[in-house]
């Protein structure tokens, strides 16, 4: 991949610290309802990750509790990028890994926020998996001022305005501000990024795109 998380929702930023891997797929662990990225080729920033997560409850049920499903996202449509791919919802597994979906799918993690709602909405991506590119293979080619649309269970679109497509060595991600429960509706896309490590299987960088609302 080509390179450019402090409230509940901290984890999943960690999680993504590994999303990318070109050898097995990625996935993003969670400490109480966060999720950090690890796999093979990205274990380490897992690690890493895991001590910037609080932790809280990570069953589905007690984070949307009273949430309209009908604004899950489904899909998300980046044509400045030729992407056009489904969004799965994601949780961890009993290993406390966030399961990023293999090469043609993205993640939401389904303890952000929905499109629209108060903080982060935030949706993961491999950049390459298994020898092929990834779902978010050119996600560090976004231009600030490009559009993102994503499409909800209602069939109803939101369009997102990018501004800021940048690159954080695995051990620097801003948890706290990409996986914010609070404030204004923001969109953050993440991946892997940098120099491939092969004697450690992993990137030395994550690339994450923060988008805004637009508004009619």
């Amino acid at each position: 991949m080509n390179g450019r998380l402090r409230s509940g929702a901290v984890a999943l930023a960690a999680s993504l610290a590994v999303v990318g891997a070109a050898t097995t797929a990625h996935e993003i662990p969670d400490n109480g309802g966060q999720p950090q990225l690890r796999s093979e080729v990205a274990r380490a920033t897992a690690e890493v990750a895991a001590a910037q997560v609080p932790l809280r409850s990570a069953l589905f049920e007690d984070q949307a509790a009273g949430v309209d499903q009908s604004v899950f996202p489904v899909a998300v449509r980046i044509p400045d990028i030729g992407l056009d791919a489904d969004i799965l919802s994601v949780g961890v597994d009993a290993d406390n890994l966030f399961d990023v979906p293999s090469a043609n799918s993205v993640g939401w993690y389904k303890y952000s926020s929905t499109p629209g709602g108060d903080g982060s909405t935030v949706l993961a991506a491999h950049v390459d998996y298994g020898g092929r590119p990834g779902a978010f293979f050119n996600l560090a080619d976004l231009e600030i001022g490009e559009t993102i649309e994503v499409t909800m269970a209602n069939d109803s679109t939101a369009r997102y305005l990018v501004t800021d497509n940048v690159s954080y060595e695995k051990d620097g991600l801003p948890a706290d501000d990409l996986f914010k429960k609070d404030g204004d509706s923001v969109l953050q896309l993440i991946t892997c990024g940098g120099t491939f490590d092969e004697n450690r299987r992993s990137y030395s960088d994550n690339v994450v795109v923060t988008a805004v609302p637009v508004t009619a």
